[in-house]
């Protein structure tokens, strides 16, 4: 890392639990956000600022003036705008250092498989159980770690499931 790197992460780095060889882990992530709405912006928004060295923003919705209030990846000029990409910009635009990969389609099949294998974690934001159930498949397939989140009102739930261990259970398991 450089200067300029060590000064934007340096609240990081001097945490002992990450560090210097914690924040160079964070930059070489490659983390896949299956949701760019209330859940997925939030989530994108921390880890581009945390320094996730590659952003992977799956969504094929647009922008609605009914999202503004708590999809904070998205302003009033992006109306009409396919998410992912509206989140690229607002991403890029709070770490330049984030490459963040807009993917504007509804991710399925191997298609879906292909990008949970690239990435080290996969969040799961999305708002319908189709795509979570499909999701979980992807993870459990290729041993990927799961963060999934769900919100309706006022009420939420997160939970992560790792594959990697032999015993572990997943979101199919819970549901």
């Amino acid at each position: 890392m450089d200067d300029t790197q060590l000064l934007r992460y340096s609240r990081h780095v001097l945490l002992p639990e990450i560090g210097i060889e914690g924040q160079q882990a964070i930059r070489a992530a490659r983390v896949l956000v299956v949701g760019a709405g209330g859940l997925g912006s939030p989530a994108a928004c921390y880890l581009a600022a945390a320094g996730v060295g590659t952003l992977v923003l799956a969504d094929d919705d647009a922008v609605d003036l009914t999202n503004l209030q708590r999809q904070i990846l998205h302003r009033t000029a992006a109306v009409g705008e396919a998410k992912a990409v509206c989140g690229q910009r607002t991403l890029h635009e709070l770490n330049p250092e984030c490459e963040v990969i807009a993917l504007t389609e509804r991710l399925a099949g191997e298609r879906l498989r292909d990008e949970v294998a690239q990435a080290d974690v996969v969040l799961d934001c999305c708002d319908n159980f189709a795509t979570r159930h499909a999701v979980n498949r992807a993870c459990v397939a290729t041993k990927t770690p799961l963060v999934s989140g769900a919100a309706i009102r006022f009420d939420g739930q997160v939970s992560v499931f790792d594959a990697r261990e032999a015993n572990a259970p997943c979101y199919d398991c819970l549901f």
